[in-house]
Protein backbone atom coordinates (compact mmCIF):
# COMPACT_ATOMS: atom_id res chain seq x y z
CA UNK A 1 0.00 0.00 0.00
CA UNK A 2 1.05 3.61 -1.17
CA UNK A 3 1.71 6.09 1.57
CA UNK A 4 -0.74 8.89 2.00
CA UNK A 5 0.02 11.66 4.08
CA UNK A 6 -2.38 14.47 4.82
CA UNK A 7 -1.07 17.85 6.27
CA UNK A 8 -3.97 18.98 8.89
CA UNK A 9 -2.35 22.09 10.05
CA UNK A 10 0.59 24.56 8.84
CA UNK A 11 1.44 27.76 10.92
CA UNK A 12 4.33 29.46 11.96
CA UNK A 13 5.54 29.68 15.45
CA UNK A 14 7.26 32.45 16.72
CA UNK A 15 9.60 33.31 20.00
CA UNK A 16 7.53 33.77 23.73
CA UNK A 17 9.73 36.57 23.52
CA UNK A 18 10.63 39.04 20.87
CA UNK A 19 14.86 39.68 20.40
CA UNK A 20 16.24 42.34 22.06
CA UNK A 21 17.50 44.92 19.57
CA UNK A 22 21.13 44.04 20.48
CA UNK A 23 20.87 40.84 19.37
CA UNK A 24 18.78 41.70 16.57
CA UNK A 25 22.13 40.42 14.24
CA UNK A 26 24.00 37.07 14.47
CA UNK A 27 27.42 37.62 12.91
CA UNK A 28 28.40 34.22 11.14
CA UNK A 29 31.79 32.41 11.69
CA UNK A 30 34.31 32.42 8.51
CA UNK A 31 33.47 28.20 8.49
CA UNK A 32 29.96 29.36 8.78
CA UNK A 33 30.63 31.26 5.39
CA UNK A 34 32.47 28.28 3.95
CA UNK A 35 30.12 25.68 4.63
CA UNK A 36 28.23 23.80 1.80
CA UNK A 37 24.68 24.27 2.27
CA UNK A 38 23.76 20.80 2.66
CA UNK A 39 20.22 19.05 4.17
CA UNK A 40 20.81 15.60 6.30
CA UNK A 41 17.45 15.84 7.97
CA UNK A 42 16.09 13.27 10.42
CA UNK A 43 12.67 11.91 11.37
CA UNK A 44 12.12 10.77 15.42
CA UNK A 45 9.75 7.69 16.40
CA UNK A 46 8.36 7.78 19.34
CA UNK A 47 6.22 4.59 20.89
CA UNK A 48 2.46 5.61 21.99
CA UNK A 49 2.54 4.91 25.55
CA UNK A 50 -0.32 3.83 27.72
CA UNK A 51 -1.53 7.11 29.47
CA UNK A 52 0.02 9.33 27.18
CA UNK A 53 -2.08 12.54 27.06
CA UNK A 54 -4.43 13.32 23.43
CA UNK A 55 -3.12 14.26 20.82
CA UNK A 56 -4.18 18.02 20.83
CA UNK A 57 -2.68 18.14 24.06
CA UNK A 58 0.99 16.76 22.50
CA UNK A 59 0.69 19.65 19.82
CA UNK A 60 -0.39 22.25 22.11
CA UNK A 61 2.64 21.20 24.45
CA UNK A 62 4.97 21.02 21.65
CA UNK A 63 4.21 24.44 20.25
CA UNK A 64 4.51 26.28 23.34
CA UNK A 65 7.70 24.47 24.26
CA UNK A 66 9.08 25.20 20.95
CA UNK A 67 8.21 29.21 20.93
CA UNK A 68 9.97 29.55 24.39
CA UNK A 69 12.97 27.35 22.86
CA UNK A 70 13.24 29.89 19.76
CA UNK A 71 13.30 32.64 22.40
CA UNK A 72 16.59 31.08 23.37
CA UNK A 73 17.52 30.41 20.09
CA UNK A 74 16.79 33.27 18.35
CA UNK A 75 18.34 32.75 15.54
CA UNK A 76 16.71 30.11 14.21
CA UNK A 77 14.08 32.50 14.22
CA UNK A 78 15.55 35.02 11.68
CA UNK A 79 16.51 34.59 8.09
CA UNK A 80 20.16 34.54 6.64
CA UNK A 81 20.46 38.65 4.95
CA UNK A 82 23.89 37.91 3.14
CA UNK A 83 27.34 36.10 3.31
CA UNK A 84 28.02 37.88 6.87
CA UNK A 85 24.48 37.73 9.41
CA UNK A 86 21.36 36.34 10.22
CA UNK A 87 18.85 39.19 10.56
CA UNK A 88 17.21 38.20 13.59
CA UNK A 89 13.68 39.54 12.76
CA UNK A 90 11.35 37.08 14.78
CA UNK A 91 9.77 35.30 11.77
CA UNK A 92 9.04 31.88 13.33
CA UNK A 93 9.66 28.34 12.39
CA UNK A 94 7.32 26.40 10.18
CA UNK A 95 5.13 23.56 12.50
CA UNK A 96 3.21 21.15 10.42
CA UNK A 97 0.43 18.45 11.96
CA UNK A 98 -0.07 15.86 9.77
CA UNK A 99 -1.87 12.30 9.55
CA UNK A 100 -0.26 9.22 7.67
CA UNK A 101 -2.40 5.92 6.28
CA UNK A 102 0.40 3.49 7.84
CA UNK A 103 1.35 2.39 11.31
CA UNK A 104 4.40 2.47 13.36
CA UNK A 105 4.80 -1.20 13.46
CA UNK A 106 3.85 -1.61 9.74
CA UNK A 107 6.60 0.96 8.89
CA UNK A 108 9.19 0.17 10.91
CA UNK A 109 9.28 -3.99 10.07
CA UNK A 110 11.38 -3.12 8.31
CA UNK A 111 11.68 0.35 7.58
CA UNK A 112 10.52 1.89 4.42
CA UNK A 113 13.14 3.97 3.39
CA UNK A 114 11.89 4.52 0.12
CA UNK A 115 8.90 6.92 2.08
CA UNK A 116 11.47 8.52 4.14
CA UNK A 117 11.70 11.43 1.90
CA UNK A 118 7.44 11.89 2.81
CA UNK A 119 8.52 12.59 6.39
CA UNK A 120 10.86 15.26 6.18
CA UNK A 121 8.37 17.52 7.36
CA UNK A 122 6.23 15.34 9.49
CA UNK A 123 6.50 12.01 11.51
CA UNK A 124 3.92 8.91 11.77
CA UNK A 125 1.73 11.33 14.09
CA UNK A 126 3.04 14.53 14.15
CA UNK A 127 6.49 16.58 14.44
CA UNK A 128 7.94 19.96 13.65
CA UNK A 129 10.86 20.63 11.20
CA UNK A 130 12.96 23.77 10.78
CA UNK A 131 13.78 24.47 7.71
CA UNK A 132 17.25 25.80 7.42
CA UNK A 133 20.90 24.65 6.93
CA UNK A 134 21.93 24.92 10.53
CA UNK A 135 24.43 22.39 11.36
CA UNK A 136 23.94 19.36 13.33
CA UNK A 137 25.42 20.49 16.41
CA UNK A 138 23.00 23.74 16.56
CA UNK A 139 20.31 21.33 15.77
CA UNK A 140 21.15 18.99 18.84
CA UNK A 141 21.26 21.33 21.11
CA UNK A 142 18.55 23.21 19.66
CA UNK A 143 15.83 20.08 20.07
CA UNK A 144 17.78 19.04 23.57
CA UNK A 145 16.35 22.17 24.52
CA UNK A 146 13.05 22.21 23.58
CA UNK A 147 12.88 18.55 24.51
CA UNK A 148 13.98 19.52 28.40
CA UNK A 149 11.53 22.63 28.22
CA UNK A 150 8.47 20.06 26.28
CA UNK A 151 8.98 17.51 29.32
CA UNK A 152 9.01 20.47 31.96
CA UNK A 153 12.76 20.21 32.93
CA UNK A 154 14.08 23.61 32.14
CA UNK A 155 16.49 23.30 34.76
CA UNK A 156 18.41 21.11 32.65
CA UNK A 157 18.67 23.85 29.82
CA UNK A 158 21.95 25.10 28.94
CA UNK A 159 22.71 28.83 27.44
CA UNK A 160 24.36 28.34 23.69
CA UNK A 161 27.19 30.40 23.21
CA UNK A 162 26.37 32.65 19.89
CA UNK A 163 30.01 34.42 20.39
CA UNK A 164 32.78 32.96 20.60
CA UNK A 165 32.57 31.53 16.96
CA UNK A 166 32.61 34.42 15.31
CA UNK A 167 34.77 35.90 17.85
CA UNK A 168 37.33 33.59 17.37
CA UNK A 169 37.37 33.35 13.24
CA UNK A 170 35.77 36.25 12.15
CA UNK A 171 33.39 36.07 8.98
CA UNK A 172 35.71 37.77 5.70
CA UNK A 173 34.05 39.84 3.46
CA UNK A 174 36.29 38.62 0.09
CA UNK A 175 34.14 38.44 -3.10
CA UNK A 176 36.44 35.77 -4.42
CA UNK A 177 35.80 33.28 -1.44
CA UNK A 178 31.77 33.76 -1.82
CA UNK A 179 32.07 33.41 -5.29
CA UNK A 180 33.76 30.24 -4.66
CA UNK A 181 30.94 29.06 -2.38
CA UNK A 182 28.13 30.13 -4.03
CA UNK A 183 29.82 28.09 -6.91
CA UNK A 184 29.80 25.22 -5.06
CA UNK A 185 26.34 25.41 -3.99
CA UNK A 186 24.89 25.83 -7.46
CA UNK A 187 26.96 23.51 -9.32
CA UNK A 188 24.29 21.09 -10.35
CA UNK A 189 27.01 18.79 -12.28
CA UNK A 190 28.23 17.17 -8.86
CA UNK A 191 24.73 16.23 -7.95
CA UNK A 192 23.54 12.56 -9.46
CA UNK A 193 20.58 10.38 -9.06
CA UNK A 194 21.03 8.36 -6.02
CA UNK A 195 19.82 6.27 -3.37
CA UNK A 196 20.08 5.90 0.28
CA UNK A 197 20.38 2.89 2.48
CA UNK A 198 21.06 1.83 5.59
CA UNK A 199 23.04 -1.25 7.02
CA UNK A 200 23.52 -2.04 10.41
CA UNK A 201 26.74 -2.70 12.22
CA UNK A 202 26.39 -5.21 15.60
CA UNK A 203 28.41 -4.66 18.60
CA UNK A 204 29.52 -8.14 18.06
CA UNK A 205 30.82 -6.97 14.03
CA UNK A 206 32.56 -3.68 15.07
CA UNK A 207 34.50 -5.61 18.05
CA UNK A 208 35.77 -8.13 14.65
CA UNK A 209 36.19 -5.13 12.91
CA UNK A 210 38.64 -3.53 16.11
CA UNK A 211 40.30 -6.67 16.12
CA UNK A 212 41.64 -6.43 12.82
CA UNK A 213 42.51 -3.09 12.74
CA UNK A 214 44.34 -3.16 15.91
CA UNK A 215 48.62 -2.92 14.77
CA UNK A 216 49.98 -5.62 16.29
CA UNK A 217 53.39 -3.80 16.77
CA UNK A 218 51.09 -0.91 19.10
CA UNK A 219 52.13 -1.40 22.72
CA UNK A 220 49.81 -1.43 25.57
CA UNK A 221 49.96 2.43 26.07
CA UNK A 222 48.32 3.36 22.01
CA UNK A 223 44.66 3.96 22.48
CA UNK A 224 43.11 1.30 19.58
CA UNK A 225 41.31 2.31 16.78
CA UNK A 226 37.97 3.62 17.87
CA UNK A 227 34.73 2.54 16.70
CA UNK A 228 34.12 5.39 14.07
CA UNK A 229 37.54 4.81 12.69
CA UNK A 230 37.05 1.13 12.07
CA UNK A 231 33.86 1.44 10.66
CA UNK A 232 34.81 4.62 8.45
CA UNK A 233 37.63 3.00 6.91
CA UNK A 234 35.61 -0.41 6.29
CA UNK A 235 32.73 1.88 4.93
CA UNK A 236 35.37 4.12 2.65
CA UNK A 237 37.06 0.76 1.13
CA UNK A 238 33.91 -0.91 0.01
CA UNK A 239 32.06 2.07 -1.16
CA UNK A 240 35.15 2.45 -3.15
CA UNK A 241 35.42 -1.15 -4.46
CA UNK A 242 31.58 -0.57 -6.08
CA UNK A 243 32.42 2.49 -7.01
CA UNK A 244 35.24 0.83 -9.39
CA UNK A 245 33.56 -1.89 -10.64
CA UNK A 246 31.71 0.64 -12.71
CA UNK A 247 34.79 2.46 -13.79
CA UNK A 248 37.31 1.97 -17.13
CA UNK A 249 40.23 2.98 -14.97
CA UNK A 250 40.49 0.59 -12.47
CA UNK A 251 43.47 2.32 -10.96
CA UNK A 252 41.73 5.61 -10.11
CA UNK A 253 43.19 6.40 -6.10
CA UNK A 254 40.19 6.58 -3.48
CA UNK A 255 39.93 9.98 -1.02
CA UNK A 256 37.80 9.88 1.95
CA UNK A 257 36.67 13.39 3.14
CA UNK A 258 35.74 12.75 6.91
CA UNK A 259 33.70 15.94 8.72
CA UNK A 260 35.35 16.61 11.88
CA UNK A 261 34.10 18.61 14.74
CA UNK A 262 37.11 20.74 15.97
CA UNK A 263 35.64 22.01 19.18
CA UNK A 264 37.27 19.42 21.27
CA UNK A 265 40.77 20.55 19.39
CA UNK A 266 40.09 24.27 19.87
CA UNK A 267 39.88 24.73 23.24
CA UNK A 268 38.63 27.99 24.86
CA UNK A 269 36.54 30.19 24.34
CA UNK A 270 35.01 26.95 22.09
CA UNK A 271 32.63 24.63 23.85
CA UNK A 272 30.53 21.94 23.11
CA UNK A 273 27.77 24.95 23.52
CA UNK A 274 29.08 27.09 21.02
CA UNK A 275 27.09 27.80 17.96
CA UNK A 276 28.68 27.39 14.76
CA UNK A 277 30.37 25.37 12.01
CA UNK A 278 33.42 24.27 13.63
CA UNK A 279 33.75 21.61 11.29
CA UNK A 280 37.11 20.76 9.20
CA UNK A 281 37.54 18.01 6.07
CA UNK A 282 40.20 15.99 6.27
CA UNK A 283 41.13 14.35 2.96
CA UNK A 284 42.45 10.97 3.37
CA UNK A 285 44.73 9.87 0.03
CA UNK A 286 45.11 6.14 -0.53
CA UNK A 287 46.98 5.53 -4.18
CA UNK A 288 45.08 2.07 -4.19
CA UNK A 289 42.04 0.42 -2.92
CA UNK A 290 41.84 -3.11 -3.52
CA UNK A 291 39.74 -6.36 -1.75
CA UNK A 292 43.35 -6.96 -0.65
CA UNK A 293 43.63 -3.53 0.94
CA UNK A 294 43.63 -4.32 4.69
CA UNK A 295 41.30 -2.06 7.24
CA UNK A 296 44.42 -1.44 9.59
CA UNK A 297 45.98 0.13 7.18
CA UNK A 298 43.06 2.57 5.95
CA UNK A 299 42.79 3.10 10.03
CA UNK A 300 46.52 4.04 10.24
CA UNK A 301 46.49 6.63 7.42
CA UNK A 302 43.60 7.98 8.59
CA UNK A 303 44.71 8.46 12.37
CA UNK A 304 48.02 10.48 10.93
CA UNK A 305 45.80 12.76 9.22
CA UNK A 306 43.63 13.51 12.13
CA UNK A 307 47.00 13.81 14.34
CA UNK A 308 48.03 16.57 12.19
CA UNK A 309 44.42 18.65 13.30
CA UNK A 310 45.48 21.49 15.60
CA UNK A 311 44.17 24.87 17.52
CA UNK A 312 47.32 25.96 15.46
CA UNK A 313 46.03 24.87 12.12
CA UNK A 314 43.02 26.96 13.02
CA UNK A 315 44.58 29.61 14.13
CA UNK A 316 46.70 30.19 10.82
CA UNK A 317 43.62 29.96 8.98
CA UNK A 318 42.33 33.16 11.17
CA UNK A 319 45.31 34.70 10.87
CA UNK A 320 45.78 34.37 6.59
CA UNK A 321 41.97 33.07 5.38
CA UNK A 322 44.24 32.93 1.92
CA UNK A 323 45.59 29.60 2.80
CA UNK A 324 42.47 28.05 2.51
CA UNK A 325 42.83 25.54 0.11
CA UNK A 326 46.20 25.36 0.05
CA UNK A 327 49.14 22.51 0.65
CA UNK A 328 49.32 23.81 4.65
CA UNK A 329 45.87 23.01 5.02
CA UNK A 330 44.97 20.41 2.26
CA UNK A 331 47.87 17.64 2.35
CA UNK A 332 47.23 15.89 -0.79
CA UNK A 333 49.80 14.84 -3.46
CA UNK A 334 50.07 17.28 -6.79
CA UNK A 335 48.00 16.63 -9.42
CA UNK A 336 45.32 14.62 -7.65
CA UNK A 337 42.72 16.55 -9.35
CA UNK A 338 43.91 15.33 -13.12
CA UNK A 339 43.59 11.54 -11.94
CA UNK A 340 39.93 11.84 -10.75
CA UNK A 341 39.97 10.42 -7.77
CA UNK A 342 37.09 8.45 -6.20
CA UNK A 343 35.89 10.63 -3.28
CA UNK A 344 33.67 8.97 -0.51
CA UNK A 345 32.38 12.01 2.59
CA UNK A 346 32.17 10.61 5.90
CA UNK A 347 30.49 11.99 9.03
CA UNK A 348 29.83 10.94 12.44
CA UNK A 349 26.65 11.51 14.35
CA UNK A 350 28.18 9.22 16.98
CA UNK A 351 27.78 11.62 20.69
CA UNK A 352 25.47 13.44 19.45
CA UNK A 353 22.46 11.82 21.77
CA UNK A 354 19.40 11.93 19.56
CA UNK A 355 18.31 8.96 20.90
CA UNK A 356 17.73 10.42 23.77
CA UNK A 357 15.70 13.29 23.09
CA UNK A 358 12.57 12.86 25.55
CA UNK A 359 9.55 15.38 25.28
CA UNK A 360 7.83 13.66 27.83
CA UNK A 361 6.57 10.41 26.00
CA UNK A 362 9.65 8.99 26.09
CA UNK A 363 13.03 8.19 23.96
CA UNK A 364 12.48 7.24 20.29
CA UNK A 365 12.17 3.77 19.15
CA UNK A 366 14.48 4.84 15.94
CA UNK A 367 15.71 7.77 13.79
CA UNK A 368 15.86 7.70 10.55
CA UNK A 369 17.49 9.69 8.68
CA UNK A 370 16.96 10.29 5.09
CA UNK A 371 15.52 7.50 2.08
CA UNK A 372 13.71 6.97 -1.44
CA UNK A 373 15.63 8.41 -4.50
CA UNK A 374 16.77 11.74 -5.42
CA UNK A 375 19.31 14.07 -7.06
CA UNK A 376 21.70 14.64 -4.63
CA UNK A 377 25.70 13.91 -3.75
CA UNK A 378 26.88 10.74 -4.18
CA UNK A 379 29.37 8.86 -2.03
CA UNK A 380 27.90 9.85 1.53
CA UNK A 381 28.26 7.92 4.52
CA UNK A 382 26.33 9.23 7.94
CA UNK A 383 27.50 7.13 10.49
CA UNK A 384 25.39 6.73 13.83
CA UNK A 385 25.50 5.01 17.24
CA UNK A 386 22.88 2.89 17.99
CA UNK A 387 21.70 0.34 21.71
CA UNK A 388 22.97 -2.65 19.62
CA UNK A 389 25.73 -1.66 18.10
CA UNK A 390 25.96 1.33 14.63
CA UNK A 391 24.35 2.82 11.71
CA UNK A 392 25.30 3.34 8.75
CA UNK A 393 23.09 5.45 5.56
CA UNK A 394 24.85 5.53 2.46
CA UNK A 395 24.32 7.22 -0.51
CA UNK A 396 25.11 6.20 -3.76
CA UNK A 397 24.35 6.19 -7.20
CA UNK A 398 21.84 3.81 -7.75
CA UNK A 399 24.46 1.06 -10.02
CA UNK A 400 26.98 1.80 -7.21
CA UNK A 401 24.93 0.46 -4.28
CA UNK A 402 23.22 -2.36 -6.46
CA UNK A 403 26.99 -3.45 -6.43
CA UNK A 404 27.62 -3.27 -2.75
CA UNK A 405 24.57 -4.89 -2.21
CA UNK A 406 26.41 -7.88 -3.92
CA UNK A 407 29.13 -7.66 -2.09
CA UNK A 408 29.55 -10.74 0.22
CA UNK A 409 32.64 -9.45 2.05
CA UNK A 410 30.58 -6.22 2.59
CA UNK A 411 27.53 -8.33 3.44
CA UNK A 412 30.04 -10.47 6.16
CA UNK A 413 29.25 -7.73 8.61
CA UNK A 414 26.91 -5.48 7.32
CA UNK A 415 23.24 -6.19 7.81
CA UNK A 416 20.83 -4.56 5.39
CA UNK A 417 18.30 -2.77 6.60
CA UNK A 418 17.03 -4.86 9.57
CA UNK A 419 13.90 -4.47 11.22
CA UNK A 420 13.48 -2.04 14.38
CA UNK A 421 13.62 -4.70 17.12
CA UNK A 422 12.16 -2.29 20.15
CA UNK A 423 8.89 -1.54 18.87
Amino acid sequence: MGMEITIRSRETIKPSLPTPDDHRFFQLSLFDQLQLITYLPMVLFYPKKEGLSEPSHICAQLKRSLSETLTIFYPVAGRRKDHTFITCNDEGALYLEAKVNHNMVEFLTPPKLEFLNKLLHVSLIRCTQIEKPYPKYLYNLFQTTWAAICRGSREEVQCPDFNSASSFLPPVDHLSLHDHVDQNNEDSSAQKMCTTRRFVFIAESINTLRAEAKDDDDDESSKPPTRYETLAAFIWKHMTLACKKESRDSTRPALAIHIVNMRRRMGEPISKYTIGNILWPVMVFCETVNADTGVRYLVSIAREKFGKLSRELLLRVKSDPNILGSTQCVDLPQGIETRSPIPVVLTSWCGLNFSELDFGWGKPLWIGVRGGDQETLPNVAVIMETDAGMEAWLTMEMQHIANLEKDMEFLRLALPNPSVSNI
